[in-house]
């Protein structure tokens, strides 16, 4: 791949800016609460990740079946799901700016919001399965029966 260079680079370079900005958030953090509620604040966030990871489970896989059952599609469903799980891993690993994402994955409005925008270019799409293959009819007398194998 010509650009993959390229892209591992702006990679790199996107994580350490991030990673400089959620430093500077946290420090800038603990510098008006001070180290103490910081660091309350961030142990809160990865209990509340934790919960968020449990309940998701359980979340996802009742708006399956419901789904499933009638018939509807479980794109949203799956999203839906995913976005959960993913704000729960944000909760977890520390940083505010990680734990304002993860709130606003956490709003339902704007969860809903962004399933459609994820999946507006999955409808009208349907996957067609082609499988190849030799077949003959059993019933039809005029090739001979299967052998069978012995046991």
């Amino acid at each position: 791949m010509p650009g993959a260079p390229r892209v591992k680079r702006r990679l790199r370079l996107a994580l350490l800016a991030y990673l400089l900005i959620e430093g500077y958030a946290t420090l800038t953090v603990a510098g008006w609460l001070g180290p103490g509620p910081t660091l309350l604040l961030l142990l809160i966030g990865a209990a509340a990740g934790g919960a968020v990871l449990r309940t998701a489970q359980f979340s996802l896989l009742s708006q399956l079946r419901r789904g499933l059952a009638s018939g509807a599609p479980v794109l949203p469903a799956l999203l839906g799901g995913a976005l959960r799980v993913a704000a729960g891993v944000l909760l977890i690993i520390p940083g505010f700016i990680n734990d304002l994402i993860a709130a606003g994955l956490l709003i339902p409005p704007l969860r809903r919001r962004l399933i459609r925008r994820l999946s507006a270019g999955s409808e009208g799409r349907t996957a067609q399965v082609v499988i190849e293959g030799d077949y003959r009819r059993v019933d039809d007398t005029a090739l001979p029966a299967p052998r069978r194998e012995p046991r």
